[in-house]
């Protein structure tokens, strides 16, 4: 059963992850260092770790993008959308993933 859009939160979800996607995507054609590179322009710190690098990145994907109520965060699938009881998840390339396992 399709579920309808409870407020304008909800409205805002496919542009939403139309542009986390396509951010996504611009990241995925960079090497390592470029992507080290990349999230030290963004985030103004050079990340430490593996769980630093993970909020780095999440910081680079989500940097000036209004979230209209959504929440960012990692799964294990990818990356993962929440708002109230509804969430979904966005496939991650596999140079990012590599990336945040070093």
């Amino acid at each position: 059963m399709t579920t309808r859009p409870h407020d304008i939160a909800d409205l805002y979800l496919a542009p939403l992850a139309l542009h986390l996607d396509a951010s996504l995507e611009r990241l995925s054609g960079k090497s390592p260092e470029e992507l080290d590179l990349e999230v030290a322009m963004v985030t103004n710190r050079e990340p430490k770790g593996a769980a630093d690098r993970r909020e780095a990145l999440l910081d680079t994907v989500t940097h000036l993008v209004d979230m209209q109520g959504w929440t960012a965060s990692w799964h294990v699938r990818g990356l993962h959308l929440a708002h109230d009881e509804h969430s979904m998840v966005l496939g991650i390339p596999a140079s990012l993933r590599t990336y945040l396992q070093a």
